[in-house]
This record gives structure tokens, sequence and C-alpha cells, in this order.
């Protein structure tokens, strides 16, 4: 995590801060780990090089504001780190292919529904701040995207285990746009422990 990402990162748990002072029984805090699939995606063009990302990691924490015993309002903060890569067009000579560390914070601001008592989906917008020190080769992220995703979750105790498979696209409206933006993919899946109060 370089510099810029960490001060992000901080600012953003300290204005949660707050929030989770003025919990009730029905809110819930939660630590998580996740990997995913993800790629920069952008419209389909001819020639031109290729994109790749690979170590997809991701780490964050969460706070679900319970409105009632099934639906709560869920923010937090996200961080992300990849390796980006670009495979230059091929033009008869040896091309080199360029690899940059990538690092995303995310704030998401979502809807949590719980049924079955066991399982349940979220989603909702994504308010993205790119970290990275930022590859020529990559448009910004920063924006808003969107997530979707469903999960499950044991509870023993004023504790609970969940799994939270979901699907994002960042830089859905970026804030600098470009021509025939990428935007970051993934399928991915969460794991994580949660405390309720």
């Amino acid at each position: 995590m370089n510099k810029k990402t960490t001060i992000i990162f901080i600012m953003i748990i300290v204005g949660l801060v707050p929030f989770c002072l003025h919990a009730q029984s029905t809110d819930e805090v939660r630590i998580y780990y996740g990997a995913a699939g993800a790629e920069f995606v952008k419209s389909a063009t001819y020639g031109g090089g290729g994109y790749d990302n690979t170590g997809f990691k991701e780490f964050g924490l969460r706070y679900l504001k319970g409105i009632n015993e099934r639906f709560s309002i869920e923010t937090g903060v996200n961080y992300s780190s990849s390796k980006a890569i670009f495979y230059p067009e091929y033009m008869g000579e040896s091309v080199e292919v360029r690899e940059e560390d990538y690092h995303l914070i995310s704030v998401p601001i979502y809807a949590h529904y719980t049924f079955w008592k066991h399982f349940f989906v979220n989603g909702g917008p994504i308010l993205d701040f790119d970290g990275s020190d930022h590859p020529d080769f990559i448009d910004k992220q920063a924006g808003i995207g969107y997530s979707v995703g469903i999960g499950g979750k044991y509870d023993f105790q004023h504790f609970s285990l969940f799994v939270n498979p979901n699907f994002k696209q960042h830089a859905l409206f970026p804030f600098e746009k470009s021509h025939n933006h990428q935007k970051l993919t993934e399928f991915g899946v969460q794991f994580g422990l949660g405390y309720r109060f």
C-alpha cells in the first residue's frame, strides 16, 4: 500500500467511527478478506494491445446499520490490489510486456437484506478512489461503480461467519472520462467475521 492509498484508507476509517459509536442491537461490524477474477473491460476494438489483471485481493471493514431485523444499510471501506498487465500489439518486432501494481480504495453504500435466517443479498453503488501511482496504459478507476452479491452467514452469540460472492464494476461513471474508458470488473468472493452490537 503506497502513502497516498494509506492516507485515503485511514481518513475513511476515521470518518466511520462516529457511526459505530451509535450502534444499536441490530448493528454489525464486519472484517473480511476476498479474492477475485478481475479484468479491465472496454468496448471491443480492432487492433491495439491486450490487458490482463492478476493476483487480485482485497480486505476491508464494513458497518451494517440495522433498520429492522432483516434490512440494513451497509457501508465501510475496501482496499484492493492487483497487478495490471499490458500486452502491446505485435507489429513484427519484439514487444515488451508491461506490468504495474494497481491499488483501489472503495466506499460501498449497499442495501443489505437477510432472508431464511442464514442468507442475504447486498448491493448498491460504490465510490472509488484510485490509489495507484498510475500506469499510463490503464484508465483511472476513480468514480462511481456498483456491486451486487448474495451470501450466507452463521451466527453464534454476538459473532457471525460469512461468505459473500459478488460482482463489481468500477468506473461506470468515471471522474475522469476518456474515449472507450476501461472499467475494472470483478467476479469475487469475500470471507469474514462479524460482530453484532
